[in-house]
């Protein structure tokens, strides 16, 4: 074998010693690496078990997810660490301005659908109500919402809260009730689902709203626990309260109940990496199946294979 020259060995030995590895948030792959991702908090509960379960495949890959108030999303999405964000705000002009110039494309996949999730009091017994009620006390304005707007009479005062300042779900009852309009919606905060639960749990004069992807998996006991401190408010499109519906996973599937919210998966990778596999993957077969049995609607119902065996 012909021996090298022993400048060209030792230009080999110094490459070998300081010439840096792969980087595993550039050099990932659909399946290896790293990378970050941002969601709508109100989202953590199905991401948190998609990204386990996709890890358990994957050994050599390391999904950052970054959780949120909805109304940050967007803004966040405006940065070039990030690959991709789940939630059920699509990005604008603003985005779409900043992507062109970085010559990147946001691509929208829908992955299922969620719902606004009303939450009462056992004590107030209030087992439906009307979205028109709702919507009353939601724009009461400088008056402060009572319970009028639902029994005509009583002067109580209502405290809707929300899980949170920025949450998806005030964007999804402005955009679903008020559309077209600018409408500030009453209302006050507690840090997530948990603490609305709590919240409503121990005043009767409180009415929680909340992603009902938080609080969806009926096979978890925490989640099983909190629902059974409060009652679950099924809602009517109109006054007729003969109409009313929970939300489950048939009246999202269906469209019969009113509080509906498509949730997507915003790429915006600019290469066939990680994030690509891991939306792939929540889109896919094994993903959707995992939003079924969280008690979502998935945007695909996976198909099942029956054997029937005669004996």
């Amino acid at each position: 074998m012909r021996a090298l020259p022993a400048a060209a060995v030792a230009i080999a030995l110094l490459g070998a010693c300081t010439g840096k590895g792969p980087d595993p948030y550039t050099d990932d792959k659909p399946t290896s690496g790293r990378v970050v991702l941002i969601a709508d908090e109100g989202l953590r509960p199905l991401l948190e078990r998609q990204e386990q379960v996709f890890e358990g495949f994957y050994s050599k890959a390391d999904v950052d997810i970054r959780y949120m108030p909805a109304a940050d999303l967007l803004k966040a999405m405006m940065d070039d660490t990030v690959r991709c964000a789940f939630g059920s705000v699509l990005p604008g002009g603003e985005q779409e301005a900043w992507l062109k110039a970085r010559q990147r494309v946001a691509r929208n996949i829908p992955i299922g659908t969620d719902a606004v999730m009303v939450l009462a009091n056992k004590q107030r017994g209030l087992k439906a109500m009307a979205l028109p009620a709702l919507r009353a006390m939601l724009r009461a304005g400088n008056s402060w919402p009572t319970w009028s707007a639902i029994d005509g009479v009583s002067t109580e005062r209502v405290a809707l809260v929300f899980d949170g300042n920025g949450s998806g779900i005030m964007r999804t009852l402005a955009d679903s009730l008020f559309p077209g309009e600018a409408v500030t919606l009453n209302g006050t905060t507690e840090p997530g689902a948990a603490a609305v639960v709590q919240r409503v749990a121990a005043d009767p004069n409180s009415l929680g709203l909340v992603p009902f992807a938080s609080l969806s998996d009926l096979d978890d006991p925490a989640i099983r626990a909190l629902r059974d401190q409060v009652d679950l408010v099924a809602l009517s499109p109109t006054d007729d309260l003969a109409h009313a519906l929970p939300p489950t996973q048939g009246t999202l599937a269906d469209g019969r109940y009113p509080l509906r919210r498509k949730l997507y998966a915003v790429l915006t990778e600019p290469k066939t990496g990680l994030g690509t596999g891991f939306v792939s993957f929540v889109a896919g077969h094994k993903g959707q199946r995992i939003i079924l049995k969280q008690g979502l609607a998935p945007q695909q119902v996976p198909a099942r294979d029956v054997e029937i065996v005669q004996q």
